[in-house]
């Protein structure tokens, strides 16, 4: 999904942005209106959580946004890992510590409708404190498969398929297993891989919370077919942006059901055990603003929804940078409000060529298990890589961010 192996996250933001550029932006519902507007201002200084420096191997390197959950016996894990999972674990959110453990390790398999090739575990829920629901956003890698890529060993776009599988712990989440397919299948297109026809797929790439009797997440995708939407090209089948989906039996992987425009009625359809008859009624419908979702949580200061969105590469919500979003449903957002710019960012780092990625709040403060609530004042994690040195060098990073509301 990430910086090292090229999936949903700065490289693969990266991909979608220039799809945008070459788009319309996707026809939606209205913005949220009468809603307070969150903004937010950074405040002191960041502090490091994990630097690369103190890797357990090579590709121990913080690769996706800051997931918090507390198990059982009372520890926080925090996990920003790679597709092979390690976490930091302490007794609090302020004292976790890098872990060498393995708590999952990706298959590889070469098979595109197993959905177990490389997958990060990205979104958590603690439902007990021993049992733990994990959903793993899967990138089949086509290049790093024998016939299945006209290009091998390299990163290639067009052999670039996406979908979220079901993983559990019933240890507290030390350890997480997959689920063997189809029943792993949670979200995806209802498309087989087709060789350098990508990047194409759904991705989870926001926590899973819960509100009343449901619990939610954020996915977001690439429009597709390639080009589509383009003068001359046909129209898309997959629409640019993201959107919500909710299920109410978090242990059931089919259970998740996405925005259709007027409701939660959209179904994932796998599409191996053969051609479906109509794949467009398993196509969600994209919400405002959300196309470069990182993370959602609750405000337990206004009640609402507040998204975390990082748009490094263009201007869709303004100056290239950290925004924020509030909505009362996760359907209508409002307009996103400008944090901090890349550029401000970079006027503050010494000498060098560094790049961002992977932000999400997260608050010490927080009672929920799994961190989904936040007060005016959480802390914003990120991570920073060292293009010069890279793909390995990094430091996940946090820093206070101060909300206000208007």
């Amino acid at each position: 999904m990430k910086l090292s192996c090229v999936g949903l996250g700065v490289l693969g933001v990266l991909a979608l942005s220039l799809l945008l550029s070459a788009t319309d932006e996707p026809a939606t519902a209205q913005q949220s209106s009468g809603v307070s507007t969150v903004k937010g201002i950074l405040t002191g200084s960041r502090s490091e959580v994990f630097n690369t420096k103190n890797s357990c191997v090579l590709i121990d390197i913080p690769d996706a946004p800051a997931r918090a959950f507390r198990d059982y016996l009372g520890m926080v894990h925090l996990v920003s890992s790679h597709y092979v999972m390690r976490q930091n674990i302490g007794p609090t959110l302020d004292t976790v510590k890098h872990s060498c453990d393995v708590s999952y390790n990706s298959a590889h398999d070469p098979n595109p409708a197993d959905f177990n090739d490389a997958t990060w575990l990205d979104s958590f829920y603690s439902i007990d404190g021993k049992n733990i629901v994990a959903l793993g956003h899967m990138e089949y890698h086509g290049w790093s498969h024998k016939g299945e890529c006209s290009e091998q060993g390299t990163y290639t776009p067009a052999c670039w398929y996406n979908a979220d599988t079901y993983h559990y712990s019933t240890d507290g989440g030390y350890h997480f297993k997959p689920v063997e397919a189809p029943a792993n299948f949670v979200a995806g297109l209802p498309y087989q891989y087709e060789v350098n026809q990508g990047p194409e797929g759904y991705s989870i790439d926001t926590n899973i919370l819960k509100t009343g009797d449901w619990y939610y997440a954020l996915a977001t995708d690439w429009p597709w077919p390639p080009n589509c939407g383009q003068p001359g090209q046909p129209l898309c089948l997959v629409p640019f942006g993201g959107a919500p989906l909710r299920t109410s039996d978090i242990t059931d992987p089919s259970s998740w059901r996405a925005w259709n425009g007027k409701e939660f009625a959209v179904s994932f359809a796998d599409p191996y055990p053969g051609p479906l008859e109509h794949p467009e009624e398993h196509v969600y419908t994209p919400v405002p603003y959300m196309y470069y979702v990182n993370a959602i949580n609750v405000s337990a200061v206004s009640n609402l929804f507040v998204a975390t969105l990082f748009d490094p590469w263009n201007e869709a919500y303004g100056p290239p940078g950290l925004y924020l979003s509030s909505s009362p449903d996760l359907v209508q957002w409002t307009k996103p409000t400008l944090v901090v710019t890349v550029k401000e960012l970079l006027a503050k780092e010494p000498p060098g060529n560094w790049s961002y990625a992977y932000f999400s709040l997260l608050d010490p403060g927080s009672t929920d298990p799994n961190f989904s609530t936040i007060t005016d004042s959480p802390y914003v994690y990120y991570v920073r890589s060292d293009d010069n040195h890279g793909p390995y060098t990094r430091v996940l990073f946090r820093q206070r961010i101060k909300l206000t509301w208007k």
